[in-house]
């Protein structure tokens, strides 16, 4: 089967997690939502453009699309769908040659040693940078580093850490160690660096979650690509060498201190009294892509909006700026110490969504500062930034999944659907709340006859 959107209403799986989604407004049902994605998909020839302004919206949970959005946005699908079947095989194929290859088996070597009758140049002990056996214990060594972040990975979602046998890696982790391992042997250069783990991490649940089952039989060699293609625009982070230079992180974090002189002196000039330099807190956010400082549902969404950005990672400076707004008054008065206690282990009690409204108030230069109540200087920007999906909260998720899950199960077979649609349709056309107009966006590929189903 080829890569396609799933079409059939998802199944409950305990394995999969809500992603939060940002926005107030009730201007469009949770089903046609997930109908302006699909249609975007449609085209022969995908507008790249259609699918990045999508994607910063939030990706919806159902029916395998962000899956599909990320391998466009990350540069793993053409945007001409008819290659994609071919594309996809070669691909795969050529992962498993990477794993045959790479990954030495020991009784192999054994054979081939005897094979070759090279007993005396080939034995466990001959350390030769020729070896076959001293590459292997190499290899060995790496992985041994690879396992244990590997196993860090996410340890409390059941997805990852359960395991098919008694003290053996759970089959998503040994995928996670795999991916790693053949990265880090066809790019010498970086090789494995701390971390990596938790930038696949995202990638490859996603795919493994897709409930298309070639998709998701194929996810490690799929997430292997888009996460190569990633680390290609992000491994200057990675790299010591780099740090002092105009692309390495020591760059990136002089940026985003940039951003926030700009956007709150006051706070500024407060972390430079202290003599907190931005490096203690801002390292791992912009080199994890926050990963590690929010809930996986709010990472996944605000990597819908990091992948879509055309200019990447652009977006990310303005979010980690955001971040040190929100918590601006807890700063503030605050010593040094306790306010890097603060921001190395950032706050769950700060709302995601009001994070994400400043980051684009910021990003879009409406940001106004609101010094009674911080966490309202984005808000007016939030109310139109999403407009078509029901108002949620990341601290109160399981209300969000329900209104979710009876909104997808209520009107998709709706006989009706197609009036319905073209009536939500032009209520959200009137609406002042609308961020852009969705049918003036597709009109070359429907014609507003469509169907939700």
């Amino acid at each position: 089967m080829d890569e396609t959107v799933n079409t059939n209403t998802t199944t409950n799986n305990n394995n999969v997690i809500k992603t939060s989604n940002s926005g107030l407004s009730n201007n469009i049902s949770y089903n046609e939502r997930v109908h302006y994605y699909k249609e975007a998909l449609k085209p022969s020839l995908i507008d790249l453009t259609i699918v990045q302004h999508l994607s910063e919206q939030g990706l919806p949970e159902s029916h395998g699309l962000r899956s599909v959005y990320w391998k466009i946005l990350l540069r793993y699908l053409p945007l001409d769908q008819s290659k994609w079947s071919s594309y996809l095989i070669t691909s795969r194929k050529g992962y498993q040659d990477f794993v045959d290859e790479l990954m030495i088996d020991p009784y192999k070597i054994e054979k081939q040693r005897q094979e070759e009758q090279k007993a005396h140049q080939d034995h466990p002990l001959n350390i030769s940078n020729d070896s076959k056996w001293n590459e292997y214990f190499k290899d060995q060594a790496l992985l041994v580093d690879i396992e244990k972040d590997v196993r860090r990975t996410f340890p409390s979602l059941h997805f990852f850490n359960c395991s098919t046998e008694e003290g053996k890696n759970s089959i998503h982790y040994e995928a996670l160690r795999r991916i790693l391992f053949i990265y880090a042997k066809l790019n010498p250069g970086i090789k494995y660096v701390q971390g990596m783990n938790e930038i696949l991490g995202p990638i490859y649940y996603i795919f493994a979650i897709d409930p298309d089952s070639e998709c998701k039989a194929n996810a490690e060699s799929d997430a292997f690509y888009c996460f190569t293609n990633l680390m290609s625009e992000i491994r200057d982070n990675f790299c010591k060498t780099l740090d002092r230079s105009d692309v390495g992180i020591i760059s990136s974090i002089k940026k985003l201190n940039r951003i926030l002189r700009e956007n709150d002196r006051e706070l500024w000039l407060d972390l430079e009294e202290k003599k907190l330099n931005p490096q203690f807190y801002s390292f791992r956010w912009i080199t994890l892509l926050l990963s590690q400082e929010f809930e996986l549902p709010d990472v996944l969404r605000l990597w819908d909006s990091l992948f879509s950005d055309p200019s990447r990672f652009d977006f990310l400076y303005y979010f980690c700026c955001a971040m040190l707004i929100c918590v601006r008054d807890q700063l503030l008065n605050s010593s040094f110490a306790d306010s890097l206690k603060l921001l190395q282990a950032y706050p769950n009690n700060i709302d995601f969504h009001s994070i994400y409204s400043t980051a684009s108030s910021i990003k879009n230069k409406t940001f106004k500062l609101n010094t009674e109540n911080v966490l309202d200087s984005g808000q007016s920007y939030l109310r139109l930034f999403n407009p078509f999906v029901s108002s949620t909260s990341s601290n109160n998720m399981n209300g969000s999944n329900n209104s979710i899950n009876n909104s997808s199960n209520n009107s998709i077979n709706n006989s009706n659907s197609n009036n319905n649609n073209s009536e939500n349709v032009q209520q959200q056309q009137s609406s002042p709340s609308s961020l852009w107009n969705y049918k003036s966006l597709f009109s070359k590929y429907f014609d507003g006859s469509s169907n939700t189903k």
